[in-house]
């Protein structure tokens, strides 16, 4: 009879600690969602469709960068990010000035989540503003040296060459700024990157918002925040533009 008692403290133990752990791990995974974000995206307005629900919402998608149609990622970081088409959400109020920027160049600021009027709309970012690119428009600063402020050990490093499509400020995350470039003059490679510097973040926008080719100096970092792999991140430490 001890023994069976002893056997079932031990096993009542074993599930508490259990439990901890699942808890402890389900904090930390939640803690790297997506939750509080504000960001730029630039591309291809190419549709519109209104949603019959609950509420009458209108889905925009935009085609990233220039002439894609779908996201080959080439890294494995910010993958749930970014999609092709990209989709957002708004209401009837923008629908006359967005039918008519269709088939056009735009910059679309947005945040997520979107806000209790759209919960119904099926996309999750939702539209604060739009405009037309203005590609006609020269920088006077051409290049602009960031921080990376990780001390994630350094396994390779180079530069890339395409247009930032994408630019995420992220408020509950660690590493708060995200970009997604579409790798060369146009088509479906995509490469996303991280950056540690706002400076460096809000010169990313500058140029997105003109549709800007330029060159992506980054480190590759080898990073350990995962329980089961490592994985690599590329910090972005200098954007130069491409005249």
């Amino acid at each position: 009879m001890q023994n069976f008692r002893r056997c079932g403290v031990h096993y009542l133990s074993f599930l508490i600690v259990l439990s901890l752990l699942l808890f402890t791990s389900g904090n930390i995974f939640a803690g790297s969602l997506v939750i509080d974000t504000k960001g730029y995206t630039s591309g291809q307005l190419s549709k519109l469709n209104r949603e019959r629900t609950f509420g009458d919402t209108i889905v925009g998608e935009i085609l990233l960068g220039n002439e894609s149609v779908t996201l080959q990622n080439l890294n494995n970081q910010s993958v749930n990010l970014v999609t092709n088409p990209w989709r957002f959400c708004f209401n009837e109020d923008h629908y006359d000035e967005l039918e008519e920027l269709i088939g056009n160049h735009v910059v679309v600021e947005y945040r997520t989540p979107k806000s209790s009027r759209l919960l119904s709309c099926s996309a999750t970012n939702e539209l604060l503003a739009i405009s037309p690119v203005t590609e006609d428009y020269n920088l006077e600063i051409k290049q602009f040296v960031g921080n990376i402020s990780t001390f994630d050990r350094e396994v390779s490093h180079g530069v890339e060459f395409g247009r930032i499509t994408n630019l995420i400020h992220n408020k509950d995350s660690f590493r708060s700024f995200f970009m997604t470039i579409q790798v060369g003059n146009g088509g479906d490679r995509f490469r996303h990157f991280v950056i540690d510097d706002s400076d460096l973040f809000e010169f990313a926008v500058e140029n997105l918002k003109i549709a800007n080719r330029v060159k992506i100096h980054y480190s590759d970092r080898l990073s350990t925040r995962t329980f089961d792999r490592q994985v690599i991140k590329s910090f972005v430490s200098e954007i130069e533009v491409i005249d």
